[in-house]
Parts: structure tokens; sequence; C-alpha cells
């Protein structure tokens, strides 16, 4: 009985293993960036919070295609986690909007960005899609 037991066991892991997993844009509907020239230096950092009063007319791009949307949200799902002492000097925002019409930001800068409550290293392949 013990095996039976052990073997059901193994069997419902080794099957939730190996059933797809939704795709990491799966439930976005769009994006929309909004940026300033990624270069751009000033006298002090940025904020997230002051992006708007310091760049009020950023460039905007609207993304809506579900492969470049895919492929965004593939960049945002491996990037590298970092010490949350650093914090993006912020030049451009990223507004993920899902299906239930939830929105996350990404307070994006040249060196570090933030995206959940989570500090990264910004990755060069997000600033050369966004500069195309």
């Amino acid at each position: 009985m013990k095996k039976i037991h052990a073997t059901l066991i193994l069997s419902v892991i080794i099957l939730t293993s190996c059933q797809s997993k939704p795709a990491p844009g799966a439930d976005v509907k769009a994006v929309t960036i909004k940026y300033t020239e990624l270069g751009r230096e000033t006298m002090f950092k940025i904020t997230a919070e002051s992006f708007d009063k310091y760049f009020p007319t950023p460039h905007v791009m609207n993304i809506i295609s579900k492969p470049a949307i895919d492929t965004l949200m593939k960049v945002l799902g491996d990037m590298k986690a970092v010490d949350s002492d650093n914090h993006p000097d912020v030049r451009g925002k990223i507004y993920i909007t899902h299906a239930d019409n939830k929105v996350d930001t990404v307070c994006l800068g040249v060196t570090f960005l933030t995206y959940k409550q989570v500090t990264y290293e910004t990755p060069q392949k997000l600033l050369l899609m966004i500069q195309q």
C-alpha cells in the first residue's frame, strides 16, 4: 500500500511539473512605454514619482502586438534582481495592462529598474527594444 501511495504522489508531482506554463505575457493586453532620452543626465536622481514632473512631454510607445508583448514580457521575466539599496534614476515608465485591467508599472533607469517592488539590473535588450 505504501508503494502505491508513494507512486501516486510521484505521478502527481511529475504530471504537475510537466504541464505547460502560460507565456509570461499571456494575460497582458497592452503595454505603454513613456520615456525620455535614456542617456540624458540630470544633476540629481529622478524618482518614479517625479518622472512626469521633470519630463512632461516624454516619447510614448504603445504596444498592442501580441508577439511584441510576449517578447517584452520574456525580457522582463529573465531579469537579474539586485540589492534593494539600488534605485533607478528613472528615464522611463512602462505600463503593463493585463486582461483584467490591472496595471503594473516598471520604473526604468539605464542601470536599474524596479518592477513589482523589486530592483533589477536593466537588461540591455530592453533598452535596445525601446530605442528602435
